[in-house]
């Protein structure tokens, strides 16, 4: 319930800030008056009918998923993308209102606007979330399987930057290793795994180690309604960024070397 009160709290409000913007970009080129050559009501109306379709280029690119880092330059290309789409959006939207054209300084200003003022918002809107989403009882209280060095690192940057999957719990297939990790509890082998399932009420599994036991993983993750990741070291992968890609319609892990950067579009 948090997560879609928090989900449509950020459509209403990405909205309004988009609505804004072009408002600001509207008394920057004109001036701070109502000018009768560009009505400013016209320009509103043609702004108000523009926003249901830039929503729908935002979500369908992913700007609102979880695991989106929103501070990264990448989405900021994303969102920048969505508003370019709004832009020219916008401008069919007035010429049918107004059945002419206006200035194309304008339209470079709220474009520009647009895309600083949403990224800067998604920005703070998610580290709000975030903290949402972690108070009290975690949204998404999410179980480690591995004590190893990626695991133990995974934590840490999970803790660090208060990600909405909240690590409560933390099994080892061979046992041993530390009693918590960054504060979250070792709780033994795997042999308690449905006990913990059940007790902490897991949403999400996330697979460090223990690469023999990953069809036992996916079928009780299956039985449970469990989102299960699986960290690409468990596979040897050492990798930071570890794309998929689509192989004849099946998905695949891709890991190139020695291509240029440029070669990705043409894969």
């Amino acid at each position: 319930m948090r997560r879609t009160i928090l989900t449509i709290s950020w459509l209403l409000t990405d909205s309004l800030v988009f609505i804004a913007a072009y408002a600001l970009a509207y008394f920057i080129k004109v001036g701070w008056i109502f000018s009768s050559d560009l009505p400013f009501q016209t320009y509103l109306y043609a702004v108000l009918i523009t926003v249901p379709g830039w929503l729908f280029v935002m979500i369908t690119m992913r700007n609102f998923g979880l695991t989106r880092k929103q501070n990264d330059l990448r989405n900021f290309f994303y969102i920048a993308y969505a508003c370019i789409i709004g832009m020219a959006g916008f401008t069919l939207a007035f010429y049918f209102l107004k059945q002419t054209l206006f200035s194309r300084m304008l339209l470079l200003i709220s474009g520009s606007i647009s895309s600083i003022l949403v990224f800067i918002w998604h920005i703070i809107f998610n580290k709000i979330q975030r903290k949402i989403l972690r108070s009290g009882t975690p949204t998404y209280p999410t179980l480690i399987i591995g004590t190893n060095r990626e695991a133990k690192n995974l934590i840490e940057k999970m803790q660090k930057a208060k990600c909405p999957f909240t690590p409560v719990a933390v099994l080892d297939g061979k046992g041993g290793g530390p009693a918590e990790i960054s504060g979250v509890p070792n709780l033994g082998k795997l042999n308690k795994l449905e006990e913990v399932i059940s007790q902490k009420q897991i949403t999400h599994l996330v697979q460090c180690d223990q690469l023999e036991h990953s069809i036992n993983f996916l079928s009780l993750c299956r039985k449970n309604n469990i989102n299960y990741m699986l960290l690409p070291f468990a596979l040897g992968v050492i990798e930071d960024s570890v794309p998929t890609e689509s192989l004849e319609g099946k998905q695949v892990v891709s890991i190139t070397h020695g291509q240029p950067k440029w070669l990705w579009f043409f894969r």
